[in-house]
């Protein structure tokens, strides 16, 4: 089974982290693409601000990222959370002490969970591989998301400031 996870775990990593100095599959071989990196490179303001009236926010994406590693975390523990999804997404502006509070929460999260992958023993559920595989079209999806937000927001931060 090891040599079958490693490349889930590479691209789980590749997403989350970045390339490295490692070929890629899912993301640009470039510095700083990975979801961690990415954010890294944003402020709190940035991270607060929404597309457009009522729009998600990258702190929003980031929020709901490190919620769906925790609850995913819950079933490698053995449990079977509630929680609501909702909750996930309630955490549209942050200030800068938040923004890197919430940025080393998701830093951790996605180490727990690359461990507890690492560490199963019984892959033989079926509702639980597909849990677990569904963590790197998700994580691609919110890159993706904040990517773009990235982009809208600093192009907004451009016009409004007359810089180029």
């Amino acid at each position: 089974m090891e040599s079958t996870l490693q490349p889930f775990l590479d691209i789980l990593r590749e997403v989350y982290v970045g390339a490295g100095a490692q070929h890629t599959f899912v993301i640009d071989n470039a510095p700083d693409t990975g979801i961690l990196s990415t954010i890294k490179n944003i402020s709190a303001k940035e991270a607060s601000t929404p597309s457009h009236d009522g729009g998600s926010t990258i702190a929003a994406h980031t929020g709901h990222l490190k919620w769906s590693l925790d609850y995913a975390m819950e079933f490698f523990n053995g449990n079977q959370p509630h929680w609501d999804w909702n909750d996930s997404w309630k955490r549209i502006a942050v200030t800068e002490t938040e923004w890197a509070a919430l940025q080393e929460e998701l830093t951790e999260a996605y180490n727990r969970i690359a461990a507890a992958t690492k560490n199963v023993k019984d892959w033989s559920h079926p509702a639980f591989v597909k849990g677990v595989l569904a963590l790197l079209p998700h994580a691609a999806y919110h890159l993706g998301a904040i990517r773009q937000l990235m982009l809208i927001v600093k192009q907004h931060k451009k016009s409004t400031t007359g810089l180029q």
